[in-house]
């Protein structure tokens, strides 16, 4: 029953998820790397503390690409609950969709925030008080973070309201 076209989705499924787990370990390196963690001791901070104004950005960055590849995955999914000839499958991918993992989303934006957390801490270790512009730095990145999580749950929606609204034409 297996098509050479769903055969192709099924693969576009398992090698976008490959490379939202590597984008996950790459941005766990390289925040990890940027603050410093397990290279310095704390009384060294000062001589790399610029690299801590880029830690959370690379974290949001890495955020933003692995939510390009999920976004890709539930975009598959959805056309497989909405085409596939298989009803099982329908009723399959219809079942993940209302139960989700929540705590991998969790950990990974639990992550970037503590990248915030971090780098202002050590930053603070390493000069002393942050400066209005520093401050204005994390605020502007963290509300940038929040508004493109937010906007990217809106996609997530988008994809299940579709679901929805394909089941009441039938």
């Amino acid at each position: 029953m297996d098509s050479p076209f769903l055969t192709r989705i099924y693969k576009e499924i398992s090698d976008t998820q490959q490379r939202r787990h590597k984008l996950d370990l790459l941005k766990i390196t390289f925040v990890s790397a940027l603050l410093g963690f397990g290279a310095v001791k704390v009384g060294n901070i000062a001589a790399f503390y610029q690299t801590l104004y880029l830690a959370p950005l690379v974290a949001v960055f890495f955020d933003l690409l692995t939510m390009g590849e999920h976004f890709s995955i539930r975009r598959l999914g959805a056309f497989l609950r909405l085409h596939s000839p298989a009803p099982l499958e329908r009723t399959w991918e219809g079942f993940v969709s209302e139960n989700r993992d929540k705590f991998f989303k969790s950990g990974s934006r639990g992550f970037t925030v503590l990248s915030y957390i971090g780098a202002i801490a050590l930053l603070y270790n390493a000069k002393g008080p942050l400066s209005y512009e520093e401050w204005l730095w994390y605020i502007f990145l963290l509300l940038l973070y929040i508004l493109l999580v937010i906007y990217g749950g809106r996609r997530l929606k988008e994809l299940s309201e579709l679901k929805e609204d394909a089941q009441q034409k039938n």
